[in-house]
């Protein structure tokens, strides 16, 4: 049997998913190797254990004003929602190159990647060609969500190389009660180093599979007393690979195989600068990308058939303390985003769809804390989306839809935090959210933390968050196949989660999550029987419930590992039907463990149940070994690392959207990518 995703198509068909126990071999053999692994790192590891309860105590993050959970500094321990921080470390020697690869080994995380755009799965929600808009993606705090779509781009449209990333904040559940919309089961903040911590400049190239290659670049410094600068920028370009669809398996779609139509390439540059309270950053990011798997209906293997996505902010921020115990932050910004897509058909003129969306804002924060145990936070934003333009028209230049809706958000929040007990805190919060396209809202929050010993903290939690049909849900018409709604209302989720952190030992860490969420007014596409049109409609309700495990350990002084085990059943509300995309078992495990003098090995094993496709099928499971050979500085400043993905060469695929005549889409097969580094 040939393999189209492991390298070149040799000129004919390639076999689809096998079925049957290969996953199983697989995971056998990754355990395995994970277990070998174990034993080096007990023989190699040198220096003594780290104390892992001081990951509760770990401050995330001053830097940007605030934390992920709370907009306010504070600590894992502390923070009123279920964190994950992945640091620059875990970026370092796991080899993550986008944030999506970094994202998808956290517990009861999953995505999906349709060789257009890579989506991001949690709690057993991953709606097909959602473009992420139920989770809310920050970097620096600042918001990347984009105001057509509401999509936040985790792959690598995001343009942002993780050489400049300090640590990944990972907030799951609701989060409206501090960032209003979207922020439905998570809340992503990407934090990036200071120029102290790069000092100097870094330079990266890497080349490997399917015509891998790319440069990226990270300068740091300070700049004096208190002042530090910081610049990054990225260029990736990949040729990809020949793609067989048994779907498109006819003479007049070239027998199914699409040719040089998987490439994708982009960048992005990013910038900050600090001095003393006041910081300034930004980012701007490019990438163009081939569309091979014929969705949209659109004709097969064309080689105009591709999307743009250009995306930037710059934010201004002021951040002080007039005395101990009062905190003030200030902060106004400009964003823009603009994609263009090129769709041709053989039975139609090709079409062209382009959208544009520009907007400012500004938010005010006051800190107070009237007594040692007892801190209020208080805020208002006001943001005016000033263009939100959306054109479709056709290569004979007919104009098919010319959209321009533009609208104003207002926004205030409060949250409390009271003490009445060393070990015992109350939080309370709540934000309102009154928009121009009358999507009011009010989402409030609870939380109980409680540490009975030093080594344990219990977390109770409930919030409730609410996403606004975005323009594109609403307004998107086409006279042949789709309509407007312009009723369409707020999904809302309500959500109960219990949160236990237990040090077992010196160099052992635990936590076990249960959660339960009721999701109302689901937004999803469906076809009017009316008029065979498509339409976005409130469709149901959606009950989930799960549970979610992880350890982990330092092996020594530089050893690591972290294993961890998710279940989770989303379905919908009267039917009892679990929801697409849904996978009820996800399993994580990876180490990292020194081998010899300045050289790590790092294995990574992402497990996964099989999910249901929107054609009523069902993917087969997974297991996923992959493995990252690095190196501390060698000599004159020089770094490698040797990445290889999917070792065992496993076939798997994720579900397709509607758009797709495929039920599944096909990945790739083993990849290897070696990057070279020089710090000067």
């Amino acid at each position: 049997m040939m393999d189209c995703t492991g390298g070149a198509l040799s000129g004919r068909k390639c076999a689809t998913l096998t079925h049957g126990g290969r996953a199983r071999r697989a995971l056998l053999a990754v355990m395995t190797a994970l277990a070998s692994l174990v034993g080096v790192a007990h023989a190699r590891a040198n220096g003594v254990a780290q104390e892992l309860e001081e990951l509760l105590s770990t401050h995330i993050t001053a830097a940007t004003g605030g934390t992920a959970a709370s907009k306010y500094e504070q600590t894992l321990g502390e923070a009123p929602a279920s964190v994950s921080v992945l640091t620059s470390a875990d970026i370092e020697r796991y080899g993550w190159r986008t944030l999506a690869e970094a994202l998808q080994t956290v517990r009861g995380m999953y995505v999906s990647d349709d060789r257009n755009f890579v989506y991001l799965g949690a709690r057993g929600f991953g709606r097909p060609t959602d473009y992420n808009n139920r989770v809310l993606l920050l970097i620096n705090g600042h918001t990347r969500n984009e105001d057509f779509y509401g999509a936040s781009y985790l792959g690598p449209t995001l343009g942002l190389t993780l050489d400049v990333v300090e640590r990944i904040e990972v907030v799951r559940g609701p989060g409206s009660a501090p960032y209003g919309t979207g922020a439905i089961f998570a809340v992503i903040d990407v934090v990036t180093k200071d120029g102290g911590a790069i000092d100097g400049l870094r330079v990266s190239a890497e080349g490997g599979s399917f015509g891998r290659k790319g440069v990226s670049g990270v300068y740091g410094e300070e700049l004096g007393d208190d002042a530090e600068l910081t610049v990054s920028g990225l260029w990736r370009d990949i040729d990809g690979q020949d793609l067989y669809y048994e779907e498109y398996d006819q003479p007049e779609s070239n027998d199914g195989i699409a040719e040089g139509l998987n490439w994708d390439r982009g960048g992005g540059v990013q910038g900050s600068l600090r001095a003393g309270d006041f910081t300034a950053h930004g980012l701007f990011s490019s990438r163009k990308s081939g569309i091979p798997t014929g969705a949209f209906e659109i004709a097969f293997n064309d080689a105009l058939a591709s999307t743009l996505d250009e995306a930037g902010f710059i934010e201004a921020r002021y951040a002080t303390e007039p005395t101990p115990r009062t905190g003030v932050m200030a902060r106004g910004y400009f964003d823009h985003y603009h994609s263009f897509g090129s769709y041709p058909y053989d039975e139609f003129a090709d079409f062209f769809e382009e959208n544009t969306g520009q907007w400012g804002g500004a938010e005010v924060q006051f800190r107070w804390d009237p007594r040692e145990y007892d801190r209020l936070v208080v805020g208002v934003e006001a943001q005016r989306h000033f263009t939100v333009d959306y054109d479709v028209w056709d290569a004979d230049d007919v104009t098919y839809i010319d959209l321009s809706l533009p609208f104003t958000l207002l926004s205030a929040y409060a949250e409390n935090t009271y003490q009445p007990l060393r070990n015992l805190s109350l939080t309370l919060g709540v934000r309102g959210d009154s928009s121009s396209t009358d999507d009011d809202s009010m989402s409030p929050r609870a939380a109980v933390i409680y540490r009975p010993f030093q080594s344990s903290t219990l977390k109770l939690l409930y919030g409730e968050a609410f996403r606004a049909p975005t323009r594109y849900e609403r307004f998107y018409e086409d006279p042949d196949f789709h309509k407007t709604n312009p009723a369409l209302e707020p999904e809302s989720v309500h959500t109960f989660e219990a949160v236990w952190d237990q040090r077992i030992s010196s160099d052992l860490q635990g936590v076990v999550s249960a959660y339960r969420y009721t999701m109302s007014k689901l937004i999803d596409e469906t076809v009017d029987p009316a008029d065979d049109l498509g339409v976005f409609e409130n469709v149901g309700d959606v009950d989930a419930l799960g549970i979610e495990a992880e350890l982990r350990a330092h092996l020594g002084g530089q050893g690591r590992a972290y294993a961890s085990y998710a279940y989770q059943s989303a379905e919908s509300v009267g039917s009892g039907i679990r929801l697409t995309n849904s996978p009820a078992h996800l399993a994580r495990a990876g180490i990292v463990v020194p081998v010899i003098a300045k050289v790590f090995a790092a294995a990574e094993l992402i497990a996964e149940c099989g999910r249901r496709t929107v054609q009523d099928t069902e993917t087969d499971a997974f297991a996923l070994l992959n493995l990252n050979l690095s190196t501390t500085e060698l000599f004159g400043g020089a770094r490698a690392a040797l990445l290889v993905r999917n070792v065992l060469d496993e076939e798997y695929a994720y579900p397709g959207g509607f758009e797709h005549l495929q039920a599944a889409i096909l990945q790739n097969g083993r990849d290897v990518a070696l990057t070279i580094e020089h710090r000067f």
